[in-house]
């Protein structure tokens, strides 16, 4: 049973964050992370050293609206205190815990995801927008939504995502399962919205460019599953910027 006036064992959080600026979640050597200024808050808070678990790990100016970590503390801070306590001491930092909820012992962040929502912003209009900068992809061309919703429909369901994912990457596979695959258009604002059960290195951010290019007409809805089959990412589109990506959900039963 969840109590909000005994000692916290395990508790996860949920977190909102402006990515800019940032390295990424993860710690970074000597380099500015989400997770260090998390980190640092609760340590104050708790008043002993407090290391944190994420559900996933954003990389470099990558946004999130419902990021979730865990932690384990003794403190026994009331829980109805530490999203107000800890959203104060982070302010300065542009990070937001929306909510705090206790968990069972053992409970991980990211081991226990059943699923992760990826929100990728485009802005398509020729004007840029100076208030949306930092927010969103801006593509002055005009954009066929409907070409791009036929690609994307040979990326749902299971399968290997080596076309999707950073060379570098050292994944020790590329096979996920996509379970939702939508593009939401209102007025010049168009979000590319995926669920998944976890995602490769940079995969929303290549389905992106990718599925720019056919909505621009540089290749034809049909090519996206022929990619896809290739597994070669050298046929896949360009990778779009990581500041118009947001991590909008992660799924747990029972849920957050």
């Amino acid at each position: 049973m969840v109590t909000e006036n005994v000692n916290v064992a395990r508790s996860r959080l949920v977190l909102e964050y402006d990515g800019t600026g940032y390295y990424g979640f993860q710690r970074q050597n000597g380099l500015p992370s989400v997770a260090e200024r998390v980190e640092e808050a609760l340590t104050i808070l708790f008043g002993h050293p407090t290391k944190i678990t994420a559900a996933g790990r954003t990389d470099a100016g990558v946004h999130a609206t419902g990021q979730v970590a865990s932690c384990t503390t003794t403190s026994g801070l009331p829980l109805r205190r530490v999203a107000v306590a800890l959203s104060a001491l982070l302010r300065a930092d542009r990070i937001a815990v929306l909510r705090v909820v206790e968990r069972e012992a053992g409970f991980s962040a990211r081991r226990d995801a059943l699923g992760r929502t990826y929100r990728y912003r485009i802005l398509n209009r020729i004007a840029p927008s100076p208030l949306l900068a930092h927010r969103v992809f801006h593509i002055g061309a005009r954009l066929d939504v409907d070409v791009m919703r036929a690609g994307a429909q040979a990326l749902v369901g299971d399968h290997d995502f080596a076309a999707f994912c950073a060379a570098e990457s050292r994944e020790k596979t590329t096979r996920r399962t996509v379970r939702r695959i939508e593009l939401e258009r209102e007025a010049d604002l168009l979000d590319l919205v995926i669920t998944a059960d976890s995602f490769v290195h940079n995969m929303v951010r290549i389905i992106a460019g990718t599925l720019v290019e056919v909505g621009r007409g540089r290749r034809a809805a049909g090519e996206v599953a022929t990619l896809l089959a290739s597994g070669d990412r050298t046929k896949a589109g360009f990778t779009a910027p990581a500041h118009a990506l947001y991590l909008e959900k992660v799924d747990y039963d029972p849920p957050v």
